[in-house]
C-alpha cells in the first residue's frame, strides 16, 4: 500500500482563477441580456446613484426628456416613459447608473401603483 504525499493533492485558489473569471463574465452577460431595455413599450426602469433622493431621481428622468410612470420603495429607482430612440443614452448622460426593462424589475423592487401617478399627476 503506497500513501500519497499530502502536498500533491492540494489545490490553490489561483488554480480556479480561469473558471471563476468565466463564471463572472457569464453571469454578467446573462444579467445584461435579461435586463437590457428592449424599448418595445417605451418604458424603462432607471437606477440612479444610491445617494440620490427621490427628487434628484425624478429630476434626472425629466432632464433626459422622460415622463415618470411609477415610483417604488427605493428613492433612487423610477420607471419612466419616452418614445425617443436616444432616451436611454440621455438617461446615462443625465447620471443614471443603470437602465433596464421595467417588467423584469417591477416585482423585485416593490413597485406598487401610486394613485397620483396613475391619474397623470406627478
Amino acid at each position: 500500500m503506497i500513501c500519497a504525499s499530502a502536498g500533491t493533492d492540494q489545490r490553490r485558489l489561483g488554480d480556479f482563477a480561469p473558471a471563476i473569471a468565466l463564471l463572472v463574465v457569464s453571469v454578467g452577460a446573462i444579467f445584461m441580456a435579461a435586463f437590457s431595455p428592449s424599448g418595445d413599450r417605451g418604458q424603462y426602469a432607471v437606477l440612479a446613484p444610491p445617494w440620490y433622493s427621490r427628487a434628484q431621481t425624478l429630476k434626472l428622468a425629466v432632464t433626459a426628456g422622460g415622463d415618470v410612470v411609477d415610483v417604488g420603495n427605493l428613492q433612487n429607482v423610477v420607471i419612466v416613459h419616452s418614445g425617443s430612440p436616444r432616451f436611454v443614452a440621455a438617461l446615462y448622460h443625465s447620471g443614471a447608473w443603470l437602465v433596464v426593462d421595467p417588467l423584469e424589475l417591477r416585482g423585485c423592487l416593490g413597485f406598487k401603483p401610486t394613485p397620483a401617478l396613475k391619474s397623470g399627476g406627478v
